[in-house]
């Protein structure tokens, strides 16, 4: 072959290596991620329901993940493993400060932006009071889990008890409904879940399986002040026009029949709504809270309060 041929032939495939790169990268899954609040088999079946609701309204291509744990779902989205995260609010604020995820959509659940916590005890271990539950074996969803673990910490603290030293016994149950099951079941006296006077209760999602839990397994208390809801959040660096074509999507497959239903199966999540929709909707203070990660800063204020250190949790 001449010089000039194999020059020619050279650049030729160096096109074609470029362009295959280049067409490999945009056929690159979009990988979604959700926290293993639930049970995650369950979380996932939903979640794939969704991923290909988001393939035919964008035309991209996506794949549902539920990462071990809420720490593992922030460091996926760190490490650039995964693009979109259906955020607990506490996993957000870890991941915003970690590695720039970018909140772009909350989600509504009972006509509301916000939610609540509660403190659930077996209704036979004699428990009526806050102080009762003093020396009890007790059960937290996550160290990430804003309703299954800060917020409650926080509510034991202000009622003048040392949540690292109040019960006899700690655990992580890994899910809410696990933490339901886990005081059912006998194994803790008590357990924080999600759970509200809205409607809101972690226990409707074991009810069908164990149909006399609100019997066995009772509210003690309300935890106020409410929670932020879950986020959709973004991993730093995507193409803008690709992200507003996702969060548009998402917005459209809520207002269907079967987009409502699977994300409701998710995460009871009923919408979603922009800093705007909270603003105007809403009525959220704009000068209170100038964006909608802002609206984030009571997690913040509660971390400190607990003195967590945030470096810790997400390794």
């Amino acid at each position: 072959m001449g010089a000039r041929r194999f020059a020619g032939a050279v650049v030729v495939l160096a096109v074609a290596i470029v362009a295959a790169a280049g067409a490999a990268q945009v056929r690159r899954p979009w990988v979604l991620a959700f926290v293993p609040s639930l049970d995650a088999q369950r979380v996932l079946a939903t979640g794939r329901t969704l991923e290909r609701m988001l393939e035919v309204a964008t035309g991209l291509e996506f794949e549902a993940t539920v990462p071990t744990s809420y720490a593992a779902t922030i460091e996926a989205m760190c490490a650039g493993r995964a693009d979109v995260a259906f955020f607990a609010p506490l996993a957000y604020v870890l991941a915003h400060q970690r590695c720039g995820a970018e909140v772009k959509l909350i989600s509504i659940r009972f006509d509301r932006p916000y939610y609540g916590a509660q403190i659930l005890v077996s209704a036979d271990a004699g428990i009526r009071r806050l102080a009762d539950l003093r020396g009890k074996r007790f059960a937290y969803v996550d160290p990430a889990s804003t309703s299954g673990y800060l917020y409650p910490a926080v509510h034991i603290k202000r009622a003048g008890f040392d949540p690292n030293r109040f019960f006899s016994q700690t655990v992580f149950a890994g899910g809410h409904d696990k933490v339901v099951l886990a005081i059912y079941q006998g194994q803790v006296e008590g357990g924080a879940t999600f759970g509200d006077e809205f409607g809101n209760d972690a226990r409707d999602r074991v009810e069908r399986q164990f149909p006399d839990v609100k019997r066995k397994v009772v509210v003690l208390e309300y935890v106020k002040p409410y929670i932020p809801n879950d986020t959709v959040s973004f991993r730093k660096g995507l193409e803008p026009e690709l992200v507003e074509r996702v969060v548009k999507a998402l917005f459209r497959i809520a207002q269907t029949s079967s987009g409502r239903q699977a994300i409701h199966e998710l995460y009871q999540h009923e919408g979603y709504a922009t800093y705007e929709d909270l603003v105007t909707k809403y009525k959220v203070d704009r000068r209170e809270f100038p964006n909608l990660d802002a609206y984030f800063n009571p997690i913040r204020e509660a971390v400190r309060t607990l003195g967590i250190d945030l470096t810790r949790l997400v390794r």
